[in-house]
């Protein structure tokens, strides 16, 4: 997986809340801890504030972003798990459909992305989302495409940029793609999740 940006203020203001809460955590540690008057053995240190931090960053990243996704408070889009259609492509004038999985595995933080064709496979090296735009929330990513042994012989691994519009509603993701020089095609995709 790879990092992934957004044009939002979200993580700015996530991290900082995170860190309050860290800071409000050990300082009532320590006050407990003093309250009963416990004291730690030399070997074992009491929670840091950075060990409050790092475990609550964890726990945010890997679920709790996706809590707070649903009751308002994180807008970054959930993406995760399996998207079936096709798309179709220059290479033969988009005259066919190819049929297609888009599979997600994404964090707060972290994404890859992966398309699968019955010729090629290609994953994600960047990506971004972008949510303040008039047309819509999009997703924008470069990939690397490798193709199958079964594939024809002027198929050869290339880098290309897909940009995918994300409707909410629909649950469905439309765009383009073009790949580099080797290729020099361009083509439409279509996605719905499962």
């Amino acid at each position: 997986m790879h990092s992934y940006s957004i044009d939002t203020k979200e993580r700015k203001n996530t991290l900082l809340f995170l860190a309050i809460v860290s800071i409000v955590l050990t300082w009532s540690f320590y006050k407990i801890l003093s309250n009963h008057q416990i004291t730690l053995s030399w070997w074992v240190e009491s929670p840091s504030v950075l060990c409050f931090y790092g475990l609550f960053f964890w726990v945010f990243d890997k679920w709790l972003w996706k809590f707070f996704r649903k009751i308002g408070l994180v807008k970054t889009p959930d993406l995760n798990g399996e998207w079936e259609g096709h798309l179709k492509s220059s290479f033969d004038e988009h005259s066919s459909e190819t049929k297609a999985t888009l599979r997600f595995f994404q964090t707060w933080t972290q994404i890859k992305i992966i398309l699968i064709t019955e010729h090629s496979l290609s994953h994600s090296e960047t990506a971004s989302i972008v949510m303040n735009t008039p047309e819509g929330k999009y997703l924008s990513y470069q990939y690397i495409n490798e193709p199958k042994s079964d594939s024809i012989e002027t198929m050869s691994i290339h880098r290309g940029t897909t940009r995918l519009l994300f409707n909410e509603k629909d649950n469905t993701l439309t765009g383009e793609y073009y790949s580099g020089r080797d290729r020099q095609n361009f083509g439409s995709l279509y996605f719905k999740r499962g």
